[in-house]
């Protein structure tokens, strides 16, 4: 009696194919993952790229950039450019229900600033983020109720404009300060409670930062390593990382080591990556997306020198930049 054996071996075929798929799967995964953050680097830029032409459209309606915070000295409710570039953002439904005549955290505004807007974050920061405030009504906001505490949980956004330079005590921030560790809030391209003229970007608008990716709050990330607890801030109105709130914070380069300040004052310093409440970081590999005042989008890498990233923050420093040493600018 003879018996066939080509059952066995139709197996034996099946599991090796199986097998050889299982390995090309395998050995895709990697580049699958880089695919993937890639497409997120791009759409992040993307994102930084509409907030740059709405930051135009609101110049050109309003002669200057919208002021960075509002309610820093009782002229007007408390918010930020997030709020004032609404009108300008094309898609957000929130727009005609935002009013800045009220702070951004009343009750009036809370359905809006609950919004989650896909221009205001990048799609590779953490997702299920938002940012509580608790507070009474300013003294400017159009509300009458200036006892009750408000309660408001508001969207995110991982873009920011600056409100100083913070320096070292030694090294390169010897020579750069005044008097103060900060080189002052009213040196940069959006200013408080007032829209900012372009003649005062001295420095030029393809020279001057005006939004960089700061992303992952409220909660504190350093060097790559998300901290225990929340906020800098903690639930006051001045708490940053709501679209709606308060879209500014010193910049400032840290240790490289700890991700911490002080820096060591030396090229050593970390500007990118490193620390998420002073300097430029994403969830990118490389590096991370800067916005400029003339609406170029560039990717700045991990080693920008903290004194050059100084210089780009300041509008009227008069030390110009040239940016295809330390940035590569992204085609639209």
């Amino acid at each position: 009696m003879k018996y066939s054996n080509s059952g066995s071996v139709g197996r034996f075929e099946v599991i090796t194919v199986l097998v050889c798929l299982v390995i090309l799967a395998v050995m895709g995964v990697p580049w699958l993952q880089a695919a993937r953050a890639e497409a997120r680097e791009l759409l992040c830029q993307d994102h930084l790229r509409q907030l740059g032409l709405a930051l135009q459209r609101y110049e050109a309606a309003h002669g200057g950039f919208p002021p960075r915070r509002t309610g820093f000295n009782n002229g007007k409710p408390y918010g930020g450019w997030g709020g004032q570039i609404l009108p300008f953002l094309e898609g957000p439904e929130s727009s005609s229900s935002y009013d800045p005549r009220y702070d951004f955290f009343d009750p009036k505004n809370q359905s809006a600033v609950a919004t989650r807007l896909p221009q205001m974050m990048c799609p590779a920061s953490p997702t299920d983020r938002h940012v509580e405030i608790q507070s009474q009504a300013s003294t400017k906001s159009l509300n009458p109720d200036k006892s009750s505490v408000f309660r408001c949980r508001a969207a995110v956004s991982d873009f920011i404009t600056s409100n100083g330079v913070l320096m070292t005590d030694g090294g390169y921030g010897v020579n750069a300060m005044s008097g103060a560790r900060r080189i002052g809030n009213q040196r940069q391209p959006m200013t408080d409670d007032e829209n900012l003229p372009l003649s005062k970007i001295v420095d030029g608008l393809s020279n001057t930062l005006l939004l960089i990716e700061q992303a992952g709050r409220p909660a504190a990330w350093r060097n790559g390593a998300k901290l225990e607890g929340d906020g800098q801030f903690g639930v006051s109105p001045n708490a940053r990382g709501a679209w709606a709130g308060w879209g500014s914070i010193a910049f400032g380069a840290v240790d490289c080591d700890t991700g911490e300040r002080p820096g060591r004052g030396d090229s050593s310093d970390c500007s990118v990556n490193c620390n998420n409440w002073f300097g430029i970081y994403s969830f990118h590999r490389d590096g991370a997306g800067v916005l400029f005042c003339d609406g170029s989008v560039r990717f700045v890498g991990t080693e920008l020198d903290p004194i050059t990233f100084a210089h780009m923050t300041v509008r009227d420093d008069g030390h110009l930049i040239d940016l295809d040493l330390v940035s590569v600018e992204v085609s639209p």
